[in-house]
């Protein structure tokens, strides 16, 4: 059973009522001074590199575990895909200190934990302080890290639409890294500090997602793009009516089972058909299980859902894709799937 989240990690995490109000701020916050990296929008000094699944996702995932020298340290909700297992099993092999941290009420993770065991890889199930270990991340030499919405599971190799980045910007890679190291200790059992995450680019749960991520949609102007998985997050759906009604075109891409997704007693469908905001489903073109907003040319990519529990209570990672030609990808493949999807009304 899980545990209520401990006062090491609400802390710093924001408030949201149960009715569904708004955070306490909806401003943007500035950017970090001298380049210092302390909110979504500062410049970072290494550019991301944006990418898109299922196509090529596996041979991205094993080329950048191939290439660790030194540390390997993964992060990963659902992991059920042996030949990514396999090569993680390959790097330590080779001398790769390897780390992983699963989530322990995924019951499929046993299709993999036996080889990491037979491997020699050091792998815990995540401590229960959350309510879901749901990051999804993969830290390579403490030099770069891949944050993903993608599950290493055989769906997300092949058949669900995902977003993701590389990141090698020192800054992002030393945060991420104290993310990994507090829940390392953590799934141990030990106590250790809070990720020191005072200052920091990253869009993480239970920290700062609650915030950051309601001040991201309440920043489009002109267009705002929404590819998720669902909407349960009665502040989040407000968001996105209010972007349309302060005149930012807004466009709504929902999971196939969109229907059943309710938020405050109104599905969510019905809530944007009622203020004239197009929604289509992913219904046979594609499994959706994409996290993925864009504003005004910026786009969110991360693991979070927008759910409650996923922004205030679960680990999530991710982060905002600044770069005009990165968010070109992932732009190009929204408008993509706009074009195949269904519409919902």
């Amino acid at each position: 059973m899980r545990l209520v989240l401990a006062a090491l990690i609400t802390v710093a995490t924001a408030c949201r009522g149960s009715d569904g109000a708004a955070p306490d701020s909806a401003l943007i916050e500035p950017d970090g001074v001298d380049g210092a990296g302390c909110t979504p929008r500062t410049a970072r000094t290494v550019p991301l590199e944006a990418f898109v699944g299922p196509i090529g996702l596996q041979d991205r995932v094993n080329t950048a575990i191939d290439r660790a020298q030194s540390s390997l340290d993964l992060q990963m909700y659902l992991f059920t895909v042996k030949d990514i297992a396999n090569h993680i099993v390959t790097a330590r092999k080779r001398g790769v200190t390897v780390r992983v941290i699963l989530d322990p009420d995924e019951a499929a993770n046993a299709s993999i934990t036996g080889i990491f065991n037979t491997g020699g890889v050091q792998w815990l199930n995540a401590s229960p302080i959350y309510a879901y270990s749901h990051a999804k991340y993969l830290i390579v030499d403490r030099t770069s890290a891949l944050v993903m919405s993608m599950n290493f599971n055989a769906d997300a190799m092949d058949k669900e639409r995902n977003y993701g980045f590389v990141d090698r910007d020192p800054e992002d890679i030393t945060d991420i890294q104290a993310i990994f190291e507090q829940d390392w200790q953590l799934a141990q059992g030990k106590t250790p500090p809070a990720a020191n995450l005072d200052c920091t680019r990253m869009i993480v749960s239970p920290v700062n997602s609650n915030q950051r991520i309601y001040d991201f949609i309440n920043s489009a102007n002109i267009t705002l793009d929404v590819e998720v998985f669902y909407i349960t997050d009665a502040t989040i759906r407000n968001a996105v009516g209010t972007a349309h009604e302060r005149g930012a075109t807004v466009r709504v891409i929902l999971g196939s089972d969109g229907t059943s997704d309710t938020s405050s007693g109104a599905g969510v469908a019905t809530f944007m058909q009622q203020r004239n905001i197009p929604v289509r489903y992913a219904v046979d073109q594609f499994y959706l299980h994409a996290k993925l907003l864009i504003a005004d040319g910026v786009a969110f990519v991360g693991s979070e859902n927008m759910s409650a529990t996923s922004l205030s209570q679960n680990r999530e990672v991710g982060g905002l894709v600044l770069e005009p030609d990165q968010v070109s990808i992932i732009q190009t493949q929204f408008d993509a799937d706009w074009a195949i999807t269904t519409p919902a009304y």
